[in-house]
This record gives structure tokens, sequence and C-alpha cells, in this order.
């Protein structure tokens, strides 16, 4: 039986029609989804989308936005003026908020041609004012660093620390941190950071990573690469987490322009991804439920 603790990002399915892949996540009785807002159909309101989760018996959990930053992306496309921006999350994180979404994600964006003493200070002020909306909407929203290789086209921030530095710099209850073992994974004390983050934490992502890694469009079903999935779960129990591990995984099959592996996972029937996804979680779920530790220390 699959935990109720699970969850399926719907980008992980990127390449399968958004009703298609419910269908399969609920068929192989994943509990929750994580939804991609640019993925959702032209057209869906919360109520319609809600409908469409519910008669399936799918929650709503880690939802991503459009835009996902206030600062604009290298790679992803929006408006560049960051109130523009800013306006565009704010709808987006209501809409989530009606849905019943556990958590949003959020990035900061990168610095670009701008300092990055004035381009995080511009992040988190229309972080902060992101997180009062959040509030009222019911939700949370996670602060995401991005892998230290990446991050330039993507944040201005890639480890824990600086995280929870601008978690505790805001200081509001509805601005948590999202742990990405992608992200993360060669922290060090990765783990260690974890348990300090403690309630912090307001989403964790899960997937893996192969020992022939070819970028951030490449990442792998949990328990097939060389991430030590048990140890970081099992931190993030320690931390006091009790919300969904998501299974957010890129694969590009050229649908990002960015590669198009032969052997891409959104390529495969969704079933069957769905399928080994829950399955490698739950085979490390279980070890930490039964008491297997892991390694606490950096990975």
């Amino acid at each position: 039986m699959i935990s109720e603790r699970f969850s399926m990002c719907s980008f992980t399915l990127m390449s399968t029609p958004f009703e298609a892949g419910l269908d399969a996540i609920a068929e192989a009785g994943v509990p929750g989804v994580g939804v991609c807002e640019t993925l959702i159909p032209e057209g869906w309101n919360a109520t319609r989308l809600g409908t469409e989760l519910s008669t399936r018996g799918l929650e709503p959990t880690i939802c991503i936005t459009s835009l996902l930053s206030p600062l604009p992306l290298v790679l992803f496309p929006g408006p560049d003026d960051p109130a523009e921006r800013e306006a565009c999350l704010v709808e987006s994180i209501r809409f989530f908020g009606e849905l019943g979404a556990d958590a949003i994600v959020v990035l900061t964006g990168p610095a670009q041609g701008r300092s990055v003493d004035e381009a995080e200070e511009i992040a988190i002020e229309a972080i902060a004012r992101l997180a009062d909306v959040a509030a009222e909407a019911g939700t949370r929203l996670a602060l995401e660093p991005i892998y230290r290789a990446d991050y330039l086209d993507w944040s201005l921030i890639w480890d824990l620390p600086n995280a929870i530095r601008i978690v505790d710099q805001i200081d509001n209850p509805a601005l948590g941190i999202t742990v990405d073992p992608f992200h993360l994974w060669d922290t060090d004390d990765f783990h260690g950071w974890i348990r300090r983050a403690g309630p912090r934490i307001a989403a964790v992502h899960v997937n893996d990573r192969g020992v022939d890694h070819r970028g951030w469009v490449d990442r792998r079903i949990p328990g097939t690469g060389i991430f030590d999935l048990t140890g970081m779960l099992s931190a993030c129990e320690d931390a006091g987490y009790a919300g969904a591990y998501d299974c957010e995984i890129f694969s590009d099959d050229g649908s990002l322009g960015v590669a198009d592996y032969e052997d891409s996972l959104w390529k495969r029937p969704a079933a069957a991804v769905v399928r080994e996804c829950a399955s490698g979680f739950e085979a490390a779920f279980a070890d930490v439920q039964h008491g297997g530790a892991g390694v606490t220390g950096s990975v």
C-alpha cells in the first residue's frame, strides 16, 4: 500500500496529457499530486481543477506556479518587471490557496544584470509580501535553493543556510523552505542542516541522480541513483516535517528544448513511471519507519 505521504508532481509526467496523468496517479493508488500551473488545461479554474482531483480521490500537495519567482528567469518565459511578476504570483497563490494546496514552491530568481545586493532586496521584499498573500489564502510558500552548478539561471541561493537566513529574515510562518535532494545532495552536513531547519521545512521533493548525470533535466526515479534517500527522509522526519513527499522529476524528451534523452522517463507510459516512483519512495520510507536512519552527515 502506498503511503498517504507520497505525492506525484505533474512535471514528472510532463509529456502525458494532464487528465491522463491524473488518471495514472489515481489508478496507482497515489493519494496526492503536486500540480504545476503551467500544465493545467486552458480555461480550468480552481473549482474545475478541484473537482477533477476530488473525483479521482487526489489531494493537492506541493504546487508550482507558472512564473516561479519575482526576479525573471533565464530559461522560462514571463515578464521582466518584478512588480508585474509579483502581481501574477499573487493570483497564482490565491488560485492554489482556493484549491487547498499544502505549499507553493517559490524561487528568488537570479540577479542577471543587477548587483546581488539589489537583486536580493527586490526578491526578499517581494517574497515577504507574497508570504502575506499565502497566509491569507491558507497555504505556505516554500523557498527553494537551486543546485550550485545551475543556480545562476534560477536563484540567488543554492544552499540551506542561505534559505534559512532569508526565511528567518522575513519571519512569517507562512514562508518555509523546499528541500530537494537534486539541489542539495552534496551539501556539507546535508542531513544535519535539514534537522536544523526544523519547522521551517514546508515542502520536500524526492527524485534521484544517476552516476552518468547529464544536466538539470536528467533526474531519476527515487532509489535508482546515488542519493541516500533513506537518510534524507529520516532527517526530514526528525525535523518534524509532516507533509507530502512529492516526486518531482525532469527527464527531457525535447519538450523543454534542453535535451532529448533517448531514455527519457517522459517517453515511457505514465502508469509505469508512477508505479516505479512510488515503489522507490516506499522502499526508502519503509526503512525510515523501521528505524533505518541512513547516513546522518553529508552525502
